[in-house]
């Protein structure tokens, strides 16, 4: 999060703070970034960041960030009954946006080129989806890896379910969110956590995870075959199963076997581990995910496994770009 601070500081430079006015603070959230002063200076970065976006952004796309800014701060609110604390939450969801707004990355010294923000906003009601997508993308791609990364994050925008749905909702609103973030960012490789909810009626909605990792040399997305070989497959299917066996255990520890027999879930294990959209690329940890349903019931969860960088580097063939 270094960078994130260090690329901010230089913004301020040049760009007034925007943070709102600590006489005016009126929620337990807006007075505890006031009572902190280290959550008050994240705070008026984040508004530099902001201004500084809004000031090379179009009328069109000042608007969408304005929406999204505004419901980002309506969400920063929940953090007043949060687990973790008020003050960690806050300095957490802070450090995360800043992320967004500034195109840093979460690890790795940064892209070779610069990434901006891209909002997208529609107010929901019950004839219409309500959308919600926060990403980043390349601001003028040139390389093939760059311009295969933005064409990844125009697929999903163009999934927005833009104006009325044109069917009867019984008085439910539709939603749509999806967010971004950049895992690790370097010249040779760019690792991106897509995480989306969807709600078109039923019981529930769903929600899930799936990741880009693109070879910025090659500007093609890494395969497995592209980073371990079938013996190093094999082992990674081991690790992961290991440990969602053990979590499943832990969560669920007087019920039957997933609802899968054992031969299946073993097989999906197996095909996820070797999908790199499931992958999630960090500096130091590569995190696997599943979504609902694929390995356990949908109440338990999500499930993911994670292993060192390093152990997966030292199965790896030699030209696999990993961190």
């Amino acid at each position: 999060m270094k960078i994130v601070l260090a690329a901010v500081a230089l913004l301020a430079l040049t760009t007034p703070a925007f943070a709102f006015d600590c006489a005016k603070a009126t929620t337990d959230v807006e007075k505890a970034i006031c009572a902190d002063s280290q959550l008050k200076t994240l705070d008026d970065q984040l508004a530099a960041a902001y201004a500084a976006v809004k000031s090379a952004s179009t009328p069109a796309e000042q608007k969408m960030l304005a929406r999204s800014q505004k419901r980002w701060i309506a969400e920063r609110e929940y953090c007043s009954g949060g687990d973790a604390g008020i003050n960690a939450c806050i300095a957490q969801k802070t450090k995360d946006r800043l992320s967004l707004l500034t195109g840093t990355p979460e690890s790795g010294p940064g892209a070779a080129a610069k990434m901006v923000p891209v909002f997208l906003v529609q107010d929901g009601s019950t004839k219409q989806w309500d959308i919600d997508m926060a990403l980043v993308r390349f601001a003028d791609a040139k390389t093939a890896g760059e311009k295969t990364f933005n064409r990844l994050v125009d697929a999903i925008l163009k999934q927005a379910k833009l104006g009325p749905h044109g069917e009867d909702s019984h008085d439910m609103i539709y939603a749509m969110e999806d967010t971004l973030s950049l895992t690790y960012a370097g010249p040779a490789l760019i690792s991106a956590r897509h995480d989306f909810y969807i709600n078109e009626g039923g019981a529930h909605g769903n929600y899930g995870t799936g990741n880009f990792n693109v070879d910025m040399t090659t500007g093609k997305q890494l395969t497995i075959s592209g980073v371990v070989d079938a013996a190093g497959a094999t082992t990674l299917t081991q690790w992961c199963k290991t440990e969602i066996d053990a979590e499943r255990a832990k969560r669920v520890p007087d019920a039957d076997d997933v609802p899968y027999d054992a031969k299946t879930r073993d097989a999906t294990i197996a095909e996820t581990v070797r999908d790199l959209r499931s992958w999630s690329i960090g500096a130091d940890e590569i995190t696997v995910s599943f979504d609902p349903y694929a390995v356990g019931a949908y109440a338990e969860g999500a499930y993911a496994c994670s292993f060192p960088t390093k152990d997966v580097k030292a199965l790896a063939l030699k030209a696999a770009p990993l961190p």
